[in-house]
């Protein structure tokens, strides 16, 4: 049996892990592809360029400007949260990995007691949290391509940037507009709960929970309900200094069950019945490891109007 820190250290990559289902567009756990002190440390150059910047605008340091202070002070300020972001991310995690292993010490078969913070009782999918999520990355991505069409369309013979920031800004346009369907979910069905019948489940055992009916739960033409296990690794692709490295979600196991518009009006007023069986085979959650391991139930609703999707995380776990 490995021990905790063999459980947290990197997985080897298998040639039949590369043939399994990646997940576009799935939500991750992992913020970014970095954790620990390497988050940190790399966070550092971002939170000096910011404060620099800042600074120059200021005039509390001597620098010879390009730009007018505005278009400084947007930079400065990207910079720097990108960095803080990075310093607190990495500094939480390490904060985090070190209770985990403190408390997994004491109790070594009971895992789901430090992993996460738990609600026995079920988790709830914030509609509202997703929402901005989206909107605060349509946001940065917006600014970001905003300081090159600036310098586009304000410097003599720098049209390429503004031909740049047209090309990436159609690319923005997919942010924006998931943003505005997780706002109509949001509007339309509001927030979701899952419901756990006992805590945590064991691999081997039967998932048994009850998903709250949304609102306008008739609406819907069908309900797709999906329990799976998700590895999510981080993936290097390009070379030299081409290189890029971003959060992949594997599907490890997946087993799913719909029901009909008929299925669904009988269930306005209640709520609906949630059980898989549990495979033995399949690895324990492990959110604490980066990147993490993790089962979750997926709800997709197919409606003419307006579709509604909810992502639960589920507490499974190996048996002491």
């Amino acid at each position: 049996m490995p021990t905790t820190l063999e459980l947290l250290g990197p997985d080897p990559v298998t040639q039949s892990q590369r043939n399994e289902t990646v997940l576009s567009n799935h939500r991750t756990q992992s913020a970014v592809a970095i954790d620990g002190w390497s988050s940190a440390l790399f966070g550092l150059p971002f939170l000096a360029a910011g404060i620099c910047c800042y600074l120059a605008a200021a005039n509390a340091i001597s620098a010879k400007k390009h730009a007018a202070d505005s278009l400084i002070l947007l930079i400065a300020s990207l910079f720097f949260l990108a960095g803080l972001f990075l310093f607190a991310h990495g500094i939480h995690g390490v904060v985090h990995k070190k209770s985990f292993l403190r408390h997994a010490a004491l109790h070594p078969n009971e895992l789901w007691l430090c992993d996460y913070r738990w609600d026995r009782s079920g988790f709830t999918f914030s509609a509202f949290a997703d929402m901005f999520r989206r909107l605060a990355a349509a946001c940065a991505w917006t600014a970001f391509i905003s300081i090159f069409a600036f310098i586009g369309l304000t410097v003599r013979g720098a049209w390429p940037f503004a031909v740049g920031a047209l090309i990436f800004g159609l690319f923005g346009l997919y942010f924006w507009y998931r943003w505005f369907t997780m706002l109509m979910d949001l509007l339309r069905y509001g927030n979701s709960r899952l419901e756990f019948a006992s805590f945590p489940f064991f691999l081997g055992g039967k998932l048994e929970a009850r998903l709250r009916a949304p609102r306008h739960l008739a609406s819907l033409d069908e309900l797709t309900i999906t329990f799976r296990c998700v590895q999510e690794r981080y993936v290097v692709s390009g070379v030299g200094n081409n290189r890029s490295q971003q959060v992949v979600c594997y599907e490890l196991y997946k087993d799913s069950t719909s029901l009909d518009r008929g299925q669904l009006a009988a269930l306005v007023s209640g709520s609906i019945p949630v059980e898989f069986p549990i495979p033995p085979d399949q690895p324990s959650t492990l959110l604490t490891k980066t990147p993490p391991i993790y089962w979750e139930i997926e709800a997709i609703g197919k409606s003419r109007a307006v579709g509604y999707e909810a992502t639960f995380l589920v507490p499974v776990y190996k048996s002491s």
